[in-house]
């Protein structure tokens, strides 16, 4: 059906390509603005956006900022001064909403990253970022990517790519070198 390796592969990276190259250069320039003046950084994503988030976080911590995962048993209270990143494609995912919903209770600022900027989550956001990836199981609208791959695979894969780059332009900003992050990393492994 996919052919071989090679051409899953050029499908994969060619469906990302697609979706990055529609992302707002204004929207991720907010977005590490907004990263670099927050005094705790706090993230949210159901399944495997949680993932990608969690793997985010760390390169936060690598790049010396506070970042906690929402729930994790080293959360600390989210205040006026913090921003919480949300993953979300559909922006309705009711334990994401439901946090968005607390948050905004807080007055902390909400980043949203998401397929939907119409969403329940996005509105309770001060900024999204919309990542234009639709998945096989949902209707497309335009301007989106259809992708041949299962369900939400596109989204994740590209909200990866999306936050990888992120590090690179949050490292330029902040005047960082990669051997300032090595310092940071753990040395219990």
């Amino acid at each position: 059906m996919y052919g071989s390796f090679k051409d899953s592969y050029s499908l994969i990276i060619s469906e990302i390509q697609k979706v990055i190259y529609k992302v707002s250069e204004k929207e991720v320039n907010d977005f590490i603005g907004r990263i670099v003046k927050s005094k705790n950084i706090f993230l949210i994503g159901a399944g495997r956006m949680g993932i990608i988030l969690q793997s985010f976080s760390m390169r936060l911590l690598h790049l010396g900022f506070n970042s906690y995962i929402v729930g994790s048993i080293n959360c600390p209270p989210i205040s006026s001064k913090d921003l919480l990143i949300v993953a979300s494609s559909s922006g309705e995912t009711s334990s994401v909403k439901l946090i968005a919903e607390m948050v905004k209770g807080y007055n902390a600022d909400i980043m949203t990253i998401t397929a939907n900027p119409e969403s329940t989550i996005a509105k309770l956001s001060s900024r999204v970022i919309l990542l234009p990836a639709t998945s096989t199981i949902k209707t497309t609208k335009d301007g989106f990517s259809i992708s041949k791959q299962p369900m939400k695979t596109l989204f994740e894969q590209s909200l990866f790519i999306l936050l990888e780059s992120a590090v690179l332009q949050i490292m330029d900003r902040t005047k960082q070198k990669a051997s300032d992050l090595a310092k940071r990393h753990t040395n219990l492994e």
